[in-house]
């Protein structure tokens, strides 16, 4: 089949030959919730493409109907590493940065300094699988590293060339890939009219691949609830969408709705500033170049082209949510959707892409809709992806590994069914969930199960590691030739009219007006502490110079120190740290420190 594009309803299902899976009558409860979990790539919070909106305009209005409208927005959810394999790595593994990273060992320097060997033989998925019974499938991005033989953890399955870590049923799986004609890693892809072989898919250019991703995901649920309306599923469904090189599915090459802006943010200070205004920054953000005008144009045709690539995750997400809502489930299952971090469009002068540690590139969203989730509510806490992999054990009953940094989210997300205001039955919430909610009241012993958001932590906690300059060049291009271009294959070009791709970066012979994105300086770890706490609303970082992959950078003598006062300073423009008292000084650096060495149960 063709994998075409997504959002045709019937359509759609003959196209997978699935008309004829009968809608399933459930109707006993069963004892554990179902889970699906969305995870878009580099998209923004704070530049107005994600949740909550800026100004009610999105370019993904069925989400906001089916997730933000019917669930919980989260207020300050954060990304702990602003990368790609990093940032993925946490949420699989539950752990901080600094429990899974690695120097160069031989020539293996891991995953953007990953030790993927202890990623993927620990995930969430196995746990869910092998402890609480959970098939789970595996759609989309995965690492930027794929799993081999050497890195997949123990009881990998090796077939036909593709490894696939314990825990994983059903695997469509790449580092990213492209946007047109993907190839995909395939394991057990065979069910309601889909038959691709173990080992590798290649599509063509017929074929898009966030709808290449939908519709799979789709046909597994299906067939997964036709073979056994019993059994809990997790379903992991991970677009490209909206990573570089942008390029949105052929029939949204032009769509522009009348509500959204013309152009990304422009008019707030980091956008194209000074260098006096950065002077007081680290690394390359002190020295980056002013924005030219070509490289204005370029930014403002990214950040069109972004949003449209939302417009095909947002027909995924409602054509899943369709599905379960088909097939009867969707009572009894919760969806999530979020992003592995944020991004900058200018901000600071770098074009794009992400790596620094301002609220942009850290700043997420998070929408959670399910049992006892009340609709249209929202929670303020400080969390980051570190907490998903306990929150989704925590749902199916499991207590998380005392391996496991972060936390369970499952009190802040029905905090009137966690204290006893809304009794769990009435909420609708299964057993297994019922189950780890007592399990964490217990655990608040005579303090009640209202100290358990009381006494959350007051900060997340951030860490990244430098991985390379990687420079964007907007001047001397020469853009592809018709063949060689959108939509026949992916083009790092801002204009993508057919045959006439221009305003293009990074390829094409590129060579001047350049911006590189971080600089060997570019290490750190940083305390994004919550209004309300006893540092206020604010961002300390520490920086060290080095790179991870020759040495441990462990920062023991930092460099450089930033603060910001972002209720004042939302954009992080005005370092206060040597305005500060150094009695407030050492009260960060501890505060910070707590964080950056702590382990499993200890971690705050």
């Amino acid at each position: 089949g063709g994998f075409l594009q997504l959002g045709m309803g019937c359509q759609m299902i003959q196209l997978l030959g699935l008309a004829s899976v009968a809608v399933l009558a459930v109707d006993a409860k069963p004892s554990k919730p179902s889970i699906v979990w969305f995870l878009t790539d580099d998209q923004d919070q704070m530049l107005g493409s994600s949740f909550p909106t800026k100004g009610g305009a999105t370019p993904m209005p069925k989400t906001q109907a089916l997730m933000a409208d019917m669930g919980a927005t989260a207020q300050n959810f954060f990304i702990h590493t602003p990368i790609c394999c990093p940032s993925r790595s946490e949420l699989l593994s539950g752990r901080y940065f600094h429990n899974i990273k690695m120097t160069c060992e031989g020539k293996n320097c891991g995953c953007m300094h990953v030790n993927e060997e202890t990623v993927n033989g620990a995930t969430f998925a196995r746990h869910l699988k092998e402890d609480a019974g959970y098939t789970v499938g595996m759609f989309g991005k995965y690492l930027n590293n794929m799993p081999s033989p050497q890195t997949g953890g123990p009881g990998a399955v090796t077939a036909a060339g593709t490894t696939v870590p314990a825990g994983f049923d059903a695997w469509l799986g790449n580092g990213g890939g492209d946007y047109i004609a993907p190839a995909f890693n395939t394991q057990n892809i065979s069910f309601s009219g889909i038959h691709l072989a173990d080992g590798m898919w290649h599509g063509t250019e017929d074929n898009y691949t966030t709808a290449v991703v939908g519709n799979v995901s789709i046909a597994w649920i299906r067939h997964v609830v036709a073979e056994n309306p019993d059994r809990p599923f997790f379903a992991y469904v991970a677009p490209k969408a909206a990573h570089e090189p942008f390029n949105p599915a052929p029939w949204y090459r032009t769509v522009w709705d009348a509500s959204w802006p013309d152009s990304e943010p422009t008019t707030n200070p980091a956008w194209n500033s000074s260098a006096a205004a950065r002077a007081d920054h680290h690394g390359n953000i002190a020295t980056e170049n002013m924005i030219s005008n070509q490289a204005g144009k370029v930014i403002s045709e990214i950040f069109k082209n972004r949003w449209r690539t939302l417009m095909s995750v947002d027909d995924v997400i409602a054509d899943v949510i369709g599905a379960c809502e088909d097939l009867g489930i969707a009572d009894n299952t919760y969806f999530f959707y979020s992003s592995d971090h944020g991004f900058q469009l200018g901000e600071f002068n770098i074009p794009m892409d992400k790596r620094q540690p301002y609220d942009w590139d850290t700043r997420i969203h998070l929408l959670a809709r399910g049992p006892g989730i009340v609709k249209g509510s929202t929670w303020n806490q400080p969390a980051t992806q570190v907490d998903m992999a306990p929150t989704f054990l925590g749902l199916a009953g499991l207590s998380k590994p005392s391996t496991f940094d972060g936390k369970s989210l499952v009190p802040l997300l029905m905090p009137s069914v966690f204290v006893g205001d809304v009794s769990a039955e009435s909420a609708g919430i299964l057993s297994s969930t019922k189950r780890h909610m007592n399990d964490l009241v217990e655990g608040t012993g005579s303090a009640g199960p209202q100290s358990y958001a009381a006494n959350w932590r007051t900060a997340a906690f951030i860490e990244y590691y430098f991985v390379e300059p990687n420079v964007k060049c907007v001047g001397g291009c020469n853009p592809p030739g018709e063949a060689q271009g959108y939509p026949h294959r992916d083009t790092w070009c801002g204009d993508l009219t057919p045959g006439a791709n221009a305003n293009c970066w990074a390829l094409y012979g590129c060579s001047t007006d350049c911006y590189p994105t971080e600089s060997p300086a570019n290490n750190f770890i940083v305390l994004r502490s919550m209004p309300g706490s006893e540092f206020g609303d604010t961002m300390y970082a520490e920086f060290q110079t080095g790179n991870q992959n020759n040495a441990d950078v462990d920062f023991a003598n930092p460099d450089f120190h930033e603060l910001y006062n972002c209720t004042a300073d939302p954009w992080q423009m005005q370092n206060l740290y040597n305005e500060t008292s150094s009695n407030t000084l050492t009260a960060l650096h501890s505060a910070l420190r707590v964080f950056a060495s702590c382990s499993g149960d200890a971690c705050p």
